[in-house]
């Protein structure tokens, strides 16, 4: 159900604004959700083409719930144009971009369950709003929140990396995925593994999954692949990872680089070691595939870790994302 429409002309103000609608009407959400989705996708699309001159617009479903049935619509605003210079004045109701609805982010703000942006001058804007089908309340609230971007190599439809989250009483785990290659083949294997993730990450170690997971794959082509268990009450996470997946844990003001050992699941896993970090209210966890350039870091973006999950990966992904590969990121914040 998820849409990206590319902006770079007029028309793709429109042709975003439908499948804005279009999302909304196909989750059975009603006309209030989707006229207000239709206003946010309207100005922020506006605002890109303006600006920016080109830009992408990410659509999809979210969920607070537990069974993970939608909540509303998740609007993503992507662009690489001079940054919103005068963020307050850009707040207020009725203030014009230049040639927009004169909406505004104040507007569009209350219009939206959730609304953040990341603007950096002469690197372009980040903005996610969430459109939601009503009040989420009490049940809505988690310990975490999680952002992630994932996209296939540059002319292909398939993208051979995968991830997945799972709740567990009191525990959040997270899987990245890497199949070897890219397509169909690559998917398959990363599938299977979120197959395995799916069916033991309630009772066993990090470790374990990837253990179960290595003997679930050998008939395919294999993946590099990243689990990590994350645990609120005791103020701890645990990490373990095969192969070339790179990731950190940052606690406030110090990156901690979470090792992964070298191998390949399904193929020659040798070695399975559990990394072990402290996890608090200031705590972001964020894991990559190689499909982003291992020089990415965190100093190119003050204040980016300040954000939404949703926002620190969309802004690295457009920055260190390469797309003569697949490409994907995950983001984990104590909330």
């Amino acid at each position: 159900m998820e849409a990206t429409v590319i902006l770079s002309d007029q028309s793709g103000v429109a042709h975003a604004r439908r499948s804005a609608v279009a999302l909304a009407q196909s989750l059975g959400f009603s006309e209030r959700v989707q006229a207000d989705a239709a206003l946010v996708v309207s100005e922020a699309a506006t605002n890109i083409l303006k600006y920016a001159r080109s830009g992408e617009i990410h659509l999809a479903p979210y969920s607070n719930h537990a069974d993970r049935t939608a909540s509303g619509i998740e609007i993503v605003a992507v662009d690489r144009g001079p940054g919103i210079v005068n963020v307050e004045a850009a707040r207020k109701d009725g203030f014009s971009t230049g040639g927009s609805l004169g909406a505004g982010l104040g507007t569009m703000e209350r219009h939206s369950a959730l609304f953040d942006f990341y603007s950096l001058a002469g690197s372009g804007t980040v903005l996610l709003a969430r459109v939601a089908s009503k009040a989420a309340g009490d049940a809505g609230k988690r310990p975490w929140t999680v952002g992630a971007r994932s996209t296939p190599k540059l002319g292909q439809q398939i993208c051979g990396d995968a991830w997945s989250v799972s709740e567990t009483g009191d525990a959040l785990w997270v899987t990245l995925l890497d199949g070897l290659g890219h397509g169909p083949l690559a998917s398959e294997a990363s599938h299977r593994a979120l197959d395995v993730f799916s069916e033991r990450a309630r009772d066993d170690s990090p470790g374990d999954v990837l253990r179960a997971a290595h003997a679930r794959l050998r008939s395919t082509r294999g993946a590099v692949m990243a689990v990590a268990k994350f645990e609120p009450a005791t103020k701890s996470m645990t990490y373990a990872g095969v192969g070339n997946i790179i990731a950190i844990v940052n606690t406030g003001e110090v990156n901690q680089h979470l090792v992964s050992t070298d191998g390949t699941v399904g193929y020659n896993m040798r070695l399975v070691r559990q990394s072990h970090a402290d996890w608090n209210a200031r705590s972001v966890f964020i894991a990559t595939t190689d499909g982003l350039s291992t020089r990415w870091n965190l100093s190119r973006h003050p204040d980016l870790l300040a954000h939404h999950p949703v926002v620190i990966a969309h802004v690295l992904h457009r920055d260190f994302a390469r797309d003569n590969d697949d490409a994907s990121i995950v983001v984990v914040k104590a909330a």
